[in-house]
């Protein structure tokens, strides 16, 4: 069966009508990308997009830290309106992780972080400074395994397991495998891994990839550091 994945929406108002096609195939979980066009724009859109959503739909918002303060207060006050909104991803940039954490404390809406941390190393800072919000971990670029199994085994750690435009096998490999031996047990956040349809074709989608799948697998090493 077909692993449920966030999809990436396109930005501007084509995301309005842009989940319906992925919604019908299945998926309930979509990303939009703002702080590209202005802001009064976008939430009108926004609004739009949350307005045609069923309820079982949950939506991400990725500002990738393109807002300026006042614009993230704005778009997570607007966000504690509606509860199908996952997180907002990364509003500020991650030279203003306090000033993350001091939004995270006044909204409902959670806030998980990106850019701010890319590496291993940049989790374990920020969990240490007491970020207690979502990461984003891109398990390709990471680092060790060991030491990522090792972090989000930790009391309070909120991971969603994120693309970075992986082969269709090391998509396959992450949302399998790694994906419960990183937190087994827990109840994980849909991975964002929905950037297929950008491709063409989608190797995942060919009719010989499981085949192709099941002949790799024995080879592949949990404590060998993931390359897409």
């Amino acid at each position: 069966g077909r692993e449920e994945v966030c999809v990436l929406l396109p930005t501007g108002m084509e995301a309005i009508e842009a989940w319906r096609s992925p919604y019908a195939a299945g998926h309930r979980t979509f990303k939009w990308k703002i702080g590209v066009n202005s802001l009064a724009q976008e939430l009108a859109w926004f609004l739009d997009l949350m307005g045609g959503l069923p309820e079982d739909a949950m939506v991400r918002l990725d500002a990738n830290g393109g807002l300026t303060w006042d614009a993230a207060g704005c778009w997570l006050e607007v966000c504690d309106r509606f509860p199908n909104v996952e997180f907002l991803e990364q509003p500020l940039p991650p030279e203003q992780f306090e000033a993350m954490q001091n939004l995270q404390q006044h909204y409902r809406t959670a806030i998980a972080l990106d850019e701010s941390v890319a590496h291993l190393r940049d989790l374990e800072a920020c969990y240490a400074a007491g970020w207690r919000g979502i990461f984003v971990v891109k398990v390709a670029i990471a680092g060790s395994p060991q030491r990522l199994r090792a972090f989000c085994r930790q009391p309070g750690v909120d991971v969603v397991l994120s693309s970075v435009f992986e082969t269709a096998i090391g998509q396959k490999y992450i949302l399998q495998h790694l994906a419960r031996s990183l937190m087994p047990g827990q109840n994980l956040r849909v991975p964002g891994f929905g950037v297929n349809h950008w491709f063409a074709e989608s190797a995942l989608d060919h009719p010989d990839f499981d085949h192709q799948w099941q002949s790799l697998k024995p080879s592949c090493n949990t404590d060998s550091p993931m390359i897409g």
